[in-house]
């Protein structure tokens, strides 16, 4: 279920933002010669021992994905309990056939876990697991078809023919058998075009999508990684997703980064902390889009969820010790308890629905 590939690009990297200016990529090694979800570790707590994989079930390929030489992956948040099992599933994000969801979930209602610990004794606490679909000797590279659209997307980007790039960029989308290579470059090539005519969360939603799997951390080219997590930081800081942005800095401290770059962005970082432990409040808006739930990891221990349009039914808040879900209800304030510390919090209700989340 591995495959490896290669995709070189040339990357041009502006101060702490990025430009993605690929003048050419790498078709598959059949076509032409040959010349990452991101793991987010998590700070552990005075006393605390978060939980840990013990026998991790390796999830059943779909038949009827394989019959398709369809790959994909698929991002878990779940709770695991005193007894080391995952309960409280829910799938963050995914790409590819929704029947690796499904694969994906049996396959960790049979993993086992070391419960996380607080003073040495077990306890409920969240976590988060990623599964990888990948054929073996599957395409290792982009199809012919893809690299085509791909050269054309990125070169109508660049030329500012917005017309011209949609459709191209929607040519790309509509391959119904994007490999995960082809997957994470297509969301390269529309991080690209939504710096010119989208906004910071769309930019945003696609480096996460094009840097979510492991097989893109270990796949990409080191300088493209690295650089795209640099925009995503910064990203991340300008749209208020200010926990996401201290662990994606602490990604970035083991990455071939210069002095002053590093320096620039703990600069960033310590005043995003002295944010969390002071009282100042901050608000950020929420957005159901197509989806029935809103995820977020908040930063500070107190929030209120106001300018309500639509409907909001419950809150779930999965943290590291604890986990507790209820009705939502307007004009409430709401505490994390104490000690429960590095809370994500889903909103479920209807699609479309928008909101005003303030922390403080």
């Amino acid at each position: 279920m591995r495959m490896s590939c290669h995709y070189p690009a040339q990357i041009c990297a502006i101060g702490l933002g990025l430009a993605l200016c690929t003048s050419h990529i790498r078709a598959s090694e059949t076509e032409v010669d040959s010349a990452s979800e991101v793991h987010e570790e998590a700070v552990a707590l005075d006393l605390y021992v978060p939980p840990h994989r013990k026998e991790l079930a390796t999830p059943v390929y779909p038949r009827q994905a394989l019959v398709k030489n369809r790959e994909g992956w698929v991002r878990l948040e779940f709770m695991v309990d005193p007894q080391g099992k995952a309960y409280e599933i829910s799938v963050s994000r995914s790409m590819g056939d929704p029947l690796f969801e499904m694969a994906a979930i049996r396959a960790l209602k049979k993993s086992t876990f070391e419960p996380a610990r607080i003073d040495g004794q077990p306890a409920d606490a969240g976590a988060s697991q990623q599964y990888v679909f990948a054929l073996e000797g599957g395409s290792k590279g982009a199809g012919a078809w893809f690299l085509r659209l791909y050269k054309h997307a990125m070169r109508a980007i660049a030329e500012g023919d917005r017309e011209q790039a949609e459709e191209y960029v929607a040519s790309l989308e509509k391959g119904t058998r994007l490999n995960l290579y082809e997957d994470a470059y297509l969301h390269i090539a529309k991080f690209n075009y939504y710096q010119k005519w989208g906004d910071k969360h769309q930019q945003l939603h696609a480096l996460d999508r094009a840097v979510a799997q492991e097989f893109a951390e270990k796949n990409l080219p080191e300088e493209l990684l690295v650089n795209c997590q640099r925009a995503r930081f910064m990203l991340l800081v300008e749209t208020g997703d200010y926990e996401r942005a201290v662990r994606t800095y602490r990604m970035l401290k083991v990455m071939n980064l210069e002095e002053p770059v590093i320096e620039a962005l703990q600069t960033v970082v310590d005043q995003l902390e002295a944010l969390r432990a002071d009282d100042r409040a901050y608000t950020v808006p929420g957005d159901f889009g197509e989806n029935t739930s809103w995820s977020y990891h908040l930063f500070k221990d107190e929030f209120s969820i106001d300018a309500v349009q639509g409907d909001i039914a419950e809150i779930k808040l999965r943290c590291w010790t604890g986990y507790v879900f209820f009705r939502f209800q307007p004009d409430v304030k709401y505490k994390v308890a104490g000690g429960w510390n590095r809370c994500q919090l889903e909103l479920v209700g209807n699609p479309g629905t928008t909101f005003a989340l303030t922390q403080s």
